[in-house]
């Protein structure tokens, strides 16, 4: 066995040994380590070139770390060694490699993500006349790293990148609009990240997937002059990004600081890499662990949820509680076209008109009559969806007066849409296992003005301080400092001016309310959807990002897209072919003979059952090298 730090040959101690740990990453986010290695300094000159002049100050504080390669016949592993103790007579190390070098080295944790300079198109791409709002819609990544569609500052309720149809119908830029402001790529966004730390970035994977086409929601108003997109993003750390993005993605990003790349690849692909494994030398079996909870760090055994969106009607897209009490209740069609013609009769109620002969009478009711079919939960089996009427217009018809309580009663007729329900729903393993919590989000779609259909709509709050802004950008957009002062401005003015009230200044009004709290950032969450070359203006309605594989318009036509943010409703998805349904309550430990270690993230069969491994432990000898002699914890698939 040699094991090489820094380009020398280390030397164990004598008759000791170390434990080599192969994690899958499934379970722990790690890879592979070691438990303590120990090198002897005394009466040991090569082992003191390589350590002999460490300060134990920087031990403590985890900062030596070295290249280590470890070699033993087949066996070859490399990445770093971390001291972790220090005499004049021994030097005590951890192994790390892959995923667990990674999670060590904190270099991407006291990086932020809205503190970079992520750039901004320049001065002349924000202005209106230079490309048509067709244009600029339909050129997609790669060709165009960012796109200007229509949204809106729910906070003031201002449209940006308005738009108006000229006598064609088709959409131009508001004559009133003098500012764009823009989406990114993801992969813009990612390859700017790469560029700004000095990194190499291979998103191979991403570029030949859906995910090229997933574009970044979170904008700040023209008005603001944030030209730099990090503005617009949460106060995460770089680390908790990439730890986002694996989430929402279902992949690993493997950082490698030495080298300084960043690569990403698919969890299933990485699964179909890898070969069964059939243990056919078990030495000695016990099962060491019997749990009453069904639980485990099994990324498998997790259920995900979305955070809020902001989005007003998310208590609808995320209902995963009242599509399990009533889904066996809902009302069943083939296909959505079906469901459709029969949402037509129902686009109206409120008021029912019959004739009987001469007589004419009419029927009000608040909403649909009591016991229609409307009331109910409908499922379209073709898409897999559910869908509700929901009432978004209420029009007067007739007036009755209540004599005996001198009062008058209205009567209106209610319009209404199909909306599609719990799109977003929870992704549900088991109601006892633990949340892991998305804060990567559908960005929040509504509906603007009758016929115009549906856009981008964003909770900003207030503009913090746009002179800060305005000293930290250059006349192309790309900031000239680091740092940011980001934050919502948590006071109104509400004065009463009509009445006479004295008109105090801004910094006389802020010192009167007290210290008022502030957020890091203007966002705390990222807000996506996907964007494929003007995918979503059709049926005459704004453009707007995708965030799932249908939505119904007013005229119950509906859009459709092959790609959606869905985590609930997964049948027949390939993406997921790489966890598997297991006992949590019962760990299984084996050992066994093997003249290699095999790949953790493999399926066992084991004496006829198959299993999921969390880690798989090896022994080093001084002497002998690694033993035949295994140790696995295993869970069983069922």
């Amino acid at each position: 066995m040699e094991i090489i730090i820094n380009g020398q040959q280390a030397y164990l101690k004598k008759n000791t040994s170390f434990e080599y740990i192969s994690e899958n990453p499934l379970f722990t986010g790690s890879d592979s380590y070691t438990l303590t290695i120990t090198f002897p300094l005394k009466d040991c000159p090569q082992n003191i070139r390589i350590f002999g002049h460490l300060h134990r100050q920087d031990v403590a504080k985890n900062k030596v770390v070295f290249n280590c390669d470890i070699r033993d016949k087949e066996f070859f592993k490399s990445g770093s060694i971390v001291i972790t103790q220090i005499s004049e007579v021994e030097v005590k190390t951890q192994f790390l490699e892959g995923r667990s070098e990674q999670n060590f080295n904190d270099t991407f944790d006291d990086v932020y993500l809205n503190q970079l300079n992520l750039g901004y198109p320049d001065a002349e791409e924000r202005k209106p006349s230079s490309i048509t709002a067709e244009s600029a819609w339909d050129t997609g990544y790669p060709m165009r790293k960012w796109v200007p569609l229509p949204w809106v500052n729910n906070t003031s309720g201002n449209m940006q990148n308005a738009v108006e149809k000229d006598a064609y119908g088709d959409f131009k830029w508001s004559s009133e609009l003098k500012t764009l402001t823009f989406q990114p790529y993801l992969l813009h966004i990612l390859n700017k990240i790469c560029q700004v730390m000095g990194y190499k970035g291979h998103f191979e994977e991403i570029e030949n997937s859906k995910w090229k086409y997933l574009i970044i929601c979170n904008t700040l108003p023209a008005a603001w002059a944030a030209w730099n997109f990090a503005v617009a993003l949460p106060h995460w750390s770089l680390t908790e990004f990439f730890e986002e993005l694996e989430k929402l993605m279902r992949g690993e990003f493997s950082i490698n600081h030495k080298a300084k790349t960043i690569s990403f690849q698919f969890s299933h692909k990485l699964a179909s890499k890898t070969r069964n494994v059939h243990i056919e030398r078990v030495v000695n079996k016990y099962q060491v662990e019997v749990s009453r909870e069904n639980k485990s760090d099994y990324i498998g055994s997790t259920n995900l949820v979305y955070a809020d969106n902001d989005d007003r009607m998310w208590a609808y897209k995320s209902c995963q509680w009242y599509i399990d009490e009533h889904k066996d209740e809902a009302n069943e069609y083939n296909t959505l076209s079906a469901l459709l013609n029969f949402a037509k009769t129902q686009k109206t109620c409120g008021v029912e008109t019959h004739t009987s002969g001469r007589r004419t009478t009419t029927a009000y009711s608040r909403g649909y009559p009591r016991g229609a079919e409307a009331h109910g939960l409908f499922y379209a089996k073709d898409v897999d969806t559910y869908f509700i009427f929901w009432c978004y217009k209420a029009e007067l018809v007739d007036t009755t007066h209540l004599y005996s309580q001198d009062m008058d009663y209205n009567w209106y007729r209610y319009t209404n849409r199909l909306i599609p329900v719990n799109q977003f729903g929870r992704k549900v393993v088991d109601k006892d296992a633990e949340d892991v919590e998305m804060n990567i989000v559908p960005v929040w779609l509504d509906y603007t003005d009758e016929g115009m259909g549906s856009c981008i709509f964003l909770e900003c709050g207030e503009m913090g301080s746009a002179v800060s802004w305005t000293k930290e950008t250059d006349a192309n957009g790309n900031t000239t400092s680091s740092s940011t002062t980001s934050g919502r401005e948590t006071y109104g003015d509400e004065t009463d001016y009509n009445s006479g009230a004295l008109a105090q200044t801004t910094t006389g009004k802020a010192i009167a309310l007290g210290e008022q709290e502030k957020s890091d950032a203007y966002f705390d969450k990222i807000y996506v959807g996907f964007w494929m070359n003007g995918n979503t203006n059709v049926h005459g309605g704004l453009p707007h990002p995708m965030v799932d594989k249908v939505e119904i318009n007013d005229d119950f036509s509906y859009n459709s897209c092959s790609y959606s943010l869905r985590i609930n409703q997964a049948k027949n998805d390939v993406t997921l072919n790489y966890i598997y349904k297991i006992d949590n309550k019962k760990k299984y430990t084996f050992s066994f003979l093997s003249d290699n270690i095999p790949d953790p993230r493999a399926v066992f069969f084991i004496e006829g059952s198959k299993y999921v491994c969390e880690k798989i432990t090896a022994t080093f000898h001084e002497d002998t090298g690694k033993s035949q002699l295994l140790k696995g914890v295993f869970y069983k698939v069922i």
